[in-house]
């Protein structure tokens, strides 16, 4: 039944995603209005492909970076094996549903290294909570250096002068409100060890037992993975590698726009990302379809762009990075013979599902 109810979550999530995205869209387009195909015959390939080299590197980043999680439990593991795992994980979490490619590198990670699944998942577990505080910079920086044109209401007093309000200032200074003390106090939590696990129990206690187990597990989760780095230079790396990867990120998604003719600087592209990432938080359509364009078109109606250059820019952005972690990860799954099948037994096996 909780299956069921799931896959109706996703299959209106994705219906709904879809109606936003394509509707009112114009495919043939004239030239004060360019519609969807004369966007993508308009679009710079030989920029969008460095974008894309810059999208392969982020791949090797992120790798590299579980890589270092993963030497600090095993230092023999080597880079072509993490790196394997990671392409053949990253596929996965684009192709199976209910975020269940999330468990692929955990398994193959027991399966072919004999690390013990629950460590595994704690790598994970981190790499997701850096990513969270990554996530926060990006967004901050977007809503203090992002050039998002005013967005303006004007109201009328009751005294008959009229007053203008700038509606993205307002939602910048909300924001960075909400978000900086809520990212502050995760961290804050986190750096206290001990004590910030103690605090959360009774914080979160105020919300119910349940809420308080989830909160302090995850709390727990994540110190004793931080701990299993052992040095402060390992901790390091770790991070360094994490603000690679993003600053990486936000980088191919700023050439890429760029390549579809728009005026963009590195801190629009970080906000098309932001916005992209927010989105793919709701549950996910298979390969995030859908999902994905509705989060591009959503960025570009900030800066006044049309349905069909989002709809054009952010489904041959989806597409080609679809392509890229699909080649990679059919490759090492035909090279070092991982079954699909097995690799779905087992993760079930070890979750006890």
């Amino acid at each position: 039944m909780k299956r069921f109810s799931q896959i109706l979550l996703m299959l209106g999530v994705a219906v709904g995603a879809f109606y936003l995205v394509l509707s009112n869209v114009e495919w043939e387009g004239t030239p004060e209005h360019p519609g969807v195909k004369d966007a993508l015959a308009q679009a710079d390939y030989r920029l969008f492909s460095v974008g894309l080299v810059l999208f392969f590197g982020l791949h090797i980043s992120r790798a590299v970076r579980w890589g270092r999680l993963i030497q600090a439990l095993r230092p023999d593991v080597s880079f072509r094996s993490y790196f394997s795992i990671c392409s053949v994980g990253f596929f996965l979490i684009n192709v199976l549903p209910f975020r269940l490619g999330e468990f692929v590198r955990p398994y193959l990670l027991f399966d072919r290294e004999e690390i013990p699944f629950g460590s595994g998942m704690a790598t994970v577990l981190v790499e997701r909570v850096l990513d969270v505080l990554a996530l926060g910079v990006l967004f901050s920086g977007v809503l203090l250096f992002a050039d998002v044109p005013a967005w303006t209401v004007d109201f009328v007093g009751t005294d008959g002068a009229t007053e203008t309000y700038d509606l993205v200032q307002f939602g910048r200074v909300g924001l960075l409100g909400l978000g900086v003390p809520f990212g502050g106090g995760l961290i804050a939590l986190l750096l206290a060890g001990e004590r910030g696990v103690a605090l959360a129990r009774r914080f979160f206690g105020l919300f119910g037992e349940r809420v308080a187990s989830l909160a302090v597990g995850f709390l727990e989760s994540f110190l004793e993975a931080v701990r299993a780095l052992g040095s402060r230079r390992a901790i390091f790396s770790v991070v360094a590698w994490t603000a690679l990867a993003w600053g990486i990120n936000a980088c191919s998604m700023w050439i890429m726009a760029m390549s579809f003719g728009m005026d963009a600087g590195f801190w629009d592209g970080a906000a098309i990302l932001v916005c992209v990432c927010i989105v793919l938080i709701v549950p996910p359509t298979p390969g995030f379809v859908g999902v994905f364009e509705l989060g591009v078109v959503m960025a570009l109606a900030l800066y006044g762009e049309p349905k069909s250059l989002g709809l054009a820019f952010g489904g041959l952005v989806h597409l080609a990075q679809f392509v890229m972690l699909a080649v990679l990860g059919s490759i090492f799954l035909v090279k070092d013979r991982i079954s699909l099948g097995g690799v779905m037994r087992g993760m079930k096996a070890l979750r006890g599902v």
